[in-house]
């Protein structure tokens, strides 16, 4: 009795130990759970001392806003063009090219904001660069022109006593055409110096560069519509210039330093330590050798590269300059300390910078004549501002500084519409503006516009005066006509139709 007693208590014992266990483990799990986030409503004063939770940053990947651009490409009969590319001139990160579909259909997706500023072209027909129309619509027409190709190849420097080797294929040499009518484009040759453009037919000025030989150009290539031409194109091997910037003995870093020849060289190069610079791919013949540097006369020293060498060294002494000052005010007297400057002199730029800049401006040599031209500041090309350039003839003196104080006064536009022979729009057709009645260099440099997909072109702001307007396209023809501009007034020249050739 007394044993069976005991064994039901430790039983007892051993039950009540299960259940403090099991309750015990109840409250750790629930403890250790944590409580959910629930809003309160009303007042949670009685929470200020409960931790804030820590909002979870979110992370949401914004496209930017994409703007579509369509159009209908078409041939000069108004047939549609199937697989014409429609290519973004300029950077942009979104798809930045297309083609035409069976109907002559495209469809460009620029990001929101950028200016459709596009290349057209196809195969048979030569590449044109114009503006999208926000007109789905629209119609852009292409043009058949004449193949030029081949391959740009290059000489090497060898000794005498060898045998002259094979020119070699040229990779990434550019290649530049143009056409009379202002056509003109640029390309690069493959990898194996191959290149093909379709251009305009009719006469050709073609220039193929590299920086490592001397460039060359080509003035008498003519290519008929749908018409292959094939021409190798052939560059000298290239001179090195060492050149050595000096003034009076003490090495100039930082000058400019150009050389000019027959073969339009692209040598263009700064001096650094110790007044030195590297020039490479000079032609061989006369050069001219021009160095720029603030507070220095700008100078144009005449060599000639030789043809036997593979490079050459030569120091440059240029002198101190005077200062040199440009005002610039418009109609009202307010000073434009931002006005662009432009010195040239042979047709050459000397200097191109602000009025505010004194130290790039004072490069003028004394006694010298310079073509200066002065444009108002971009923030002041607005629709109720038209402030257009002017042009001057300045000779610095003799002895002492120099000065020049410009006012510059409101012009106008010149607009209109060019269209063909049987009333169509013509597109991408180019507008030459000039002058008339002034002296040679007291003249603004001619500006060239191009007509929009709608045949319309509108220049940029010019002085009050006379201007001849020449228009022309390579298929549709030339035309020319006078007109003046007044004081603060824009032109509009109507419809221009092209005589029917």
């Amino acid at each position: 009795m007394n044993q069976r007693h005991s064994s039901s208590g430790f039983a007892f014992i051993v039950l009540l130990l299960l259940i403090l266990l099991t309750v015990a483990g109840f409250f750790f799990f629930k403890m250790a759970t944590p409580a959910p986030n629930i809003p309160l409503a009303g007042n949670s004063g009685s929470l200020t001392n409960l931790p804030t939770p820590t909002p979870q940053p979110t992370v949401e990947l914004l496209a930017e806003p994409r703007t579509v651009w369509a159009g209908f490409i078409t041939d000069a009969l108004g047939k549609p063009i199937a697989g014409a590319s429609v290519s973004h001139l300029g950077n942009n990160p979104s798809p930045a090219s297309t083609l035409s579909n069976d109907n002559g259909h495209f469809k460009l997706i620029l990001v929101q904001g950028t200016a459709p500023q596009v290349s057209i072209e196809a195969q048979g027909y030569f590449q044109v660069q114009l503006l999208l129309s926000s007109d789905s619509s629209a119609t852009y027409t292409l043009f058949r022109g004449g193949v030029l190709e081949g391959t740009v190849l290059g000489h090497k420097f060898y000794l005498t006593t060898e045998e002259p080797p094979a020119p070699t294929p040229i990779a990434g040499a550019v290649v530049e055409v143009a056409a009379s009518s202002g056509w003109s484009i640029s390309i690069t040759a493959d990898e194996q110096g191959k290149y093909r453009v379709t251009t305009p037919p009719g006469k050709l000025v073609v220039s193929a560069r590299s920086d490592n030989h001397a460039d060359v150009r080509f003035d008498n290539l003519e290519v008929g519509r749908d018409e292959v031409l094939s021409r190798d194109l052939i560059l000298p091997a290239g001179v090195i210039l060492d050149a050595f910037i000096m003034s009076k003995d003490l090495p100039l870093i930082d000058a400019r330093v150009r050389v000019y020849n027959d073969a339009l060289d692209h040598a263009d190069e700064r001096s650094g330590v110790g007044g030195k610079t590297r020039l490479f791919g000079l032609a061989s013949g006369f050069a001219a050798v021009h160095v720029v540097h603030p507070g220095y006369q700008e100078q144009s020293f005449e060599i000639i590269v030789p043809n036997d060498r593979l490079g050459v060294r030569k120091p440059f002494l240029i002198k101190k300059s005077e200062s040199f000052h440009v005002t610039v005010t418009d109609h009202q007297g307010h000073t434009l300390a931002d006005a662009g400057i432009r010195i040239r002199k042979d047709r050459r730029t000397v200097t191109e910078t602000t009025a505010s800049d004194h130290a790039a401006l004072s490069v003028l040599a004394s006694g010298q004549t310079y073509t200066i031209e002065v444009r108002p500041p971009v923030s002041n090309q607005t629709t109720e501002n038209k402030l257009p350039p002017r042009t001057f003839i300045y000779k610095m003196p003799a002895e002492g500084p120099g000065e020049l104080k410009v006012e510059l006064r409101p012009g106008g536009r010149i607009t209109g519409v060019v269209r063909a022979p049987n009333g169509s729009a013509v597109a991408g057709a180019m507008v030459l503006i000039q002058a008339n009645g002034l002296e040679p260099g007291q003249a603004p440099p001619p500006r060239l516009v191009k007509t929009n997909h709608a045949g319309l072109f509108r220049s940029q702001p010019f002085a009050a005066g006379s201007w001849t307007v020449s228009i022309s396209h390579p298929q549709v023809g030339t035309m020319q006509l006078e007109t003046t501009v007044q004081e603060g007034k824009d032109r509009s020249l109507g419809a221009l139709v092209f005589p029917v050739q």
